[in-house]
């Protein structure tokens, strides 16, 4: 009886696996969406491109909430499926997603801010700086491209990423300096503070005009008074000194950078 059920389990066996023998089936594992995540984000601003041509052919306004709205809901229409797909690059689907959120943020400031107020053209280029930074990075680390017909305007979006990037890195640079900075305190006796701080510029760009303002807190965290500080000139590896009278005696001070320009 026993050799009989192992013939049966051996010709089960066969006929199952097509007389290649009993293994079993391996796991294929997740489908990562590493190898299709830039194609689908090629052709999510295809079709929002194609829409933006299709209006404008038609004779559409092309800056309406409604029709930007569209161009945004044409992309994102595309994109959504990487939502919520597996990678198994963690830092691509941190970028795709971010790169999703940025479509989304669109949509808020669309839906929150009228066409023609100074807030909206505010928060709209904001969006788009991060949306195009991405797709810079997206370029760069994993050869995202268009068809011929859309390069051009991708060619004007990667343009802006790259400034919108190198801007950015210029932000972070100054702010992380100008946080690291101790003011001190000079009492004339008379009731008012001069704050002084010597700052060499270590971010390796050379700056023209930088205007910052001085926060100064009180025992209670309280700002009780901005002071103004600025420089016209502040080559990379230059100290400048920074100097504000106040009669405000302040705990804590912090820098805030209202504006600057890069030199030429």
């Amino acid at each position: 009886m026993l050799k009989k059920s192992l013939m049966f389990a051996l010709v089960g066996c066969l006929a199952l696996t097509g007389l290649t023998g009993c293994q079993q089936q391996k796991d294929p594992g997740p489908d990562y969406a590493d190898d299709e995540a830039m194609e689908i984000i090629a052709d999510g601003i295809e079709a929002r491109s194609d829409l933006v041509d299709k209006d404008e052919a038609d004779g559409k306004d092309a800056f309406t909430m409604k029709t930007l709205k569209s161009y945004v809901e044409a992309e994102l229409e595309v994109d959504e499926k990487l939502r919520t797909r597996v990678f198994e690059d963690s830092q691509m689907q941190e970028s795709v997603l971010a790169y999703i959120n940025t479509l989304d943020d669109a949509l808020k400031v669309i839906e929150s801010n009228s066409v023609t107020s100074a807030e909206f053209y505010d928060a709209w280029d904001k969006v788009y700086d991060k949306r195009t930074s991405l797709l810079k990075l997206f370029v760069d680390e994993y050869g995202l491209s268009v068809g011929e017909k859309h390069q051009e305007v991708f060619d004007e979006m990667i343009a802006n990423g790259a400034a919108a990037t190198k801007k950015s890195q210029i932000d972070e640079a100054l702010e992380t300096l100008m946080s690291s900075v101790t003011f001190e305190k000079q009492n004339d006796g008379y009731g008012l503070i001069t704050y002084v701080a010597i700052v060499e510029n270590t971010t390796g760009v050379d700056f023209g005009n930088v205007s910052m303002t001085l926060g100064l807190y009180d025992a209670d965290g309280v700002r009780a008074q901005d002071a103004y500080l600025s420089t016209t000139s502040w080559p990379a590896g230059e100290k400048v000194k920074f100097e504000t009278i106040s009669e405000v005696d302040a705990v804590e001070t912090r820098v805030a950078i209202d504006y600057y320009e890069v030199a030429e």
